[in-house]
């Protein structure tokens, strides 16, 4: 665009001296009008250029905006595609992966031949183990009951021992307990007797008999208290056997509780 620059028109005079001649004059007036008119055209082109001067300045601002705008634009756009670039070989690898996995997928079909010897492959599988898990509890069955039956025989040959020691044992106390009695009734007897020789016995007259009498007495006396003794450890030791049978007793019940318990859990598990 072209602008033609303003011309100074201060530089020029307005006003011209008076003259007689009226040519002259008409002439000045002519040119002082077409001065006006330059000056005011002038004045015109000035305002005009300063416009046009603001105008290109904010074009040219638009511009750079615009070519920064663009520059933005076809960075955004380059990284869009490049994006879309990645995520279409992204998802044209997931399709060659999903095209694998259908096509083992399809290798992997069974027919019904393979299903047949998959059937029979799985039912050895499984029927080797269970014959082997019966055969073994066959074996512990056997077992538990050879040693429940041993165990019942000796609970039976252990009760049958108890009670005949429980009725040997009441046979020595009962005899025991007569030969004591007996023992004591003399004794008691005994020591009626002295008593009574005591009381008619002149203890001035005869004092040696009288000394052997007591000494025969205390000896009565610590008789006595040695035969009480063992009659009370014989009874404590009554006691101590028939506990310990009952334990024993107690332990072979629980014993052979525990086995049946296992026997009807084994044969349950048949």
């Amino acid at each position: 665009m072209v602008v033609s620059s303003p011309t100074n028109m201060d530089t020029f005079p307005t006003n011209f001296p008076p003259s007689g001649d009226n040519g002259l004059t008409s002439s000045q007036t002519e040119f002082q009008k077409m001065l006006i008119d330059e000056r005011l055209r002038c004045d015109h082109h000035k305002t005009n250029y300063q416009t046009l001067k603001a105008e290109h300045t904010r074009l040219q601002d638009e511009y750079m905006k615009s070519q920064n705008e663009l520059k933005r634009l076809l960075i955004e756009k380059q990284s869009n595609q490049e994006k879309l670039q990645l995520l279409l070989e992204e998802l044209r690898g997931e399709l060659v992966e999903k095209t694998k996995d259908l096509e083992e997928m399809k290798m992997q079909v069974l027919t019904p031949q393979k299903l047949e010897l998959l059937r029979a492959q799985i039912q050895q599988e499984l029927e080797t183990p269970m014959r082997e898990r019966f055969r073994d509890l066959d074996e512990e069955v056997e077992k538990y009951r050879a040693e429940y039956n041993k165990l019942r025989y000796e609970h039976t040959f252990l009760k049958s021992e108890f009670e005949h020691q429980k009725e040997e044992f009441a046979r020595i106390l009962g005899e025991e307990k007569i030969k004591y009695e007996s023992e004591i009734v003399r004794l008691e007897e005994d020591k009626e007797e002295l008593h009574k020789q005591l009381l008619s016995v002149d203890p001035t007259k005869d004092s040696k008999r009288t000394e052997q009498l007591l000494r025969e007495k205390v000896h009565l006396c610590q008789k006595l208290k040695g035969l009480e003794a063992e009659v009370a450890e014989l009874r404590a030791e009554k006691e101590n056997s028939g506990a310990q049978v009952e334990n024993v007793q107690r332990i072979q019940v629980r014993q052979l509780a525990e086995m049946q318990a296992t026997l009807r859990s084994l044969e349950v598990s048949f």
